[in-house]
């Protein structure tokens, strides 16, 4: 056999060192990696796809659906809070300085809902009038229903701004009429009849000789609310056929669309009422509502991350631009025009309140334009206390903590021949913000625990349990394989070693060539040598 043949020999013997090795290492090792890969990979997987499936199933305004019944009877302790504004200067105000305000409140009102008359549609749309009515909280008050303030006429200030346009002499007859009557730009007034109204002897005037639809003979910010239908026919989507439409509004009153606004943008009812989104909501996500008492769309936008109760939960706060004007915020130029557009940080509702000069804005003026601050004392924004936001649970697409704050604020300005005017400041008047506040209760927190944070739990101990084992299986495994492989390898090298060895070293040939005799012949020729017998 010669050198090439023995070469040969030892790279065959080389490749097959690996394939001889027993294959229980090569099913452990494949073994171990589906099962990494099934942790990470496969098992998230699956939990996201029985999860969409539960939720989708779960989030629908069916009889059958688990939140039916809460949406058509909600349980939840609903929760709205009233903060007046207390003039301390009447008479200097008239002259022209800036008012001083004092914050009273909260008086608080439990909120019961129910919806009637709900009717399930063809078209996947489900209709129903919420009822809402107010209980007093005597507890989480801080006075009766009977406290009383110096408040800022809304009626008389709104009449006197609806007649500036007028000649002087209707003015001044306006001026007259408003003196008989007894009315200033100020008035003491109770809790009761702010909320719930009292008589205005001069609505009762209007109403007598030039009555206008909806305006009776009284005023209150929340008059006719309490235990009737005044809300109107709601139409939502149902969440069936179309899941990022559920509860969304898709008729108010008959209509798909408002008429009081300056562009078809404006006048779009978008949005849910609050009570839920859609499921899987993504973080980057406009959430709108539609707030029916003030005409309008809301848009909410993601802030942060917060934890509530052990939940965590994405913080979504109406938009700042929101309340911006048309020359700031462009969008938003179908909700004034040239005399009604307002500095950034509120929003005038002429249109929607029956061409009274009302202004929205956050409370205390926050995120708005510093001017209308700066036209107050007493003001105090705060984030904490006056920002309008939810906490959403984004798998289900629902609120589990609210605070929906917002302030109606009054345009007053110096109106010649209106002498209750006086010499009064341009500016937008605080007269009252509320807060509508949710919590859910402990049983939904207790639900969500059990319903999704035991079972993430549940697959991430599966997740990783898988992995881990996977792990142990392929890295002991592996080890084994390459030491068995190089234990083979070495033990054939050295095979191959001694097959290559010459069959006589140089030493053996020497000595051999030691044993032999030679021999002559008669002639003296040497002939080939023999072994000696030694």
């Amino acid at each position: 056999m010669n050198i090439n043949e023995m070469d040969a020999i030892g790279k065959k013997s080389r490749c097959c060192c690996c394939c001889s090795t027993p294959k229980s290492f090569i099913i452990v090792i494949i073994t171990g990696i589906i099962l990494i890969i099934s942790g990470a990979v496969a098992m998230p997987l699956i939990y996201d796809a029985m999860i969409k499936v539960v939720v989708y199933d779960m989030m629908q305004l069916t009889p059958s659906s688990p939140i039916y019944d809460e949406w058509a009877n909600p349980t939840v302790p609903l929760l709205s809070k009233f903060y007046f504004f207390e003039v301390q200067n009447p008479d200097e105000v008239i002259n022209g300085d800036k008012p001083a305000l004092v914050e009273r409140g909260p008086y608080a009102y439990k909120l019961i809902v129910k919806r009637a008359n709900v009717t399930s549609n063809a078209n996947g749309t489900i209709s129903s009038i919420p009822v809402y009515t107010y209980v007093f909280d005597r507890e989480k008050s801080v006075g009766d229903e009977s406290d009383t303030f110096l408040s800022i006429n809304m009626p008389m200030t709104s009449t006197a701004y609806m007649m500036k346009d007028e000649s002087r002499f209707v003015k001044q007859s306006m001026s007259l009429v408003l003196e008989a009557l007894g009315e200033s730009m100020f008035k003491r007034l109770s809790v009761a009849d702010l909320l719930w109204g009292y008589d205005e002897p001069l609505f009762e005037l209007v109403e007598k000789f030039f009555p206008i639809p909806g305006v009776g003979s009284q005023f209150g910010f929340l008059l006719g609310y309490n235990g009737t239908d005044i809300n109107g026919m709601f139409t939502v989507y149902d969440g069936v056929a179309n899941k990022s439409k559920l509860n969304h509004v898709n008729r108010w009153k008959g209509q798909t669309e408002l008429d009081m606004w300056y562009t078809p943008e404006a006048n779009m009812m978008n949005g849910t009422d609050g009570m839920m989104w859609h499921p899987f909501v993504e973080q980057n996500e406009t959430l709108p509502l539609f707030h029916q008492d003030y005409c309008r769309t809301m848009p909410y936008i993601y802030k942060e991350d917060q934890m509530f109760k052990g939940i965590p939960l994405k913080r979504y706060y109406l938009a700042p631009f929101a309340y911006e004007n048309g020359t700031t915020y462009p969008p938003n130029k179908g909700f004034c025009n040239e005399e009604t557009c307002a500095p950034a940080g509120i929003q005038r509702m002429d249109p929607c309140r029956f061409g009274s000069p009302m202004g929205l804005s956050n409370p205390h003026f926050l995120y708005a334009d510093p001017w209308l601050s700066d036209q107050i004392i007493g003001l105090n924004p705060d984030v904490e206390k006056h920002e309008n936001y939810f906490l959403l649970e984004p798998k289900m697409g629902m609120p589990y903590t609210m605070r929906m704050r917002l302030q109606i604020n009054m345009y007053i300005e110096n109106i010649g021949g209106i002498k209750q005017m006086g010499n009064v400041r341009t500016m937008y008047y605080p007269a009252i913000w509320f807060a509508q506040e949710v919590d859910v209760p402990d049983d939904v927190i207790k639900s969500y625990r059990l319903g999704f944070q035991l079972t993430e739990l549940i697959v991430d101990i599966m997740k990783y349990a898988m992995i881990v084992i996977g792990s142990l299986m392929v890295i002991p495994a592996s080890i084994a394989l390459v030491n068995t492989c190089y234990t083979k390898h070495q033990k054939k090298s050295g095979e191959l070693d001694e097959e290559k060895k010459p069959l006589l070293t140089n030493e053996s040939r020497r000595d051999n060539h030691s044993n032999i005799t030679s021999v002559y012949t008669e002639d003296g020729k040497e002939m080939p040598g023999i072994l000696s017998e030694s």
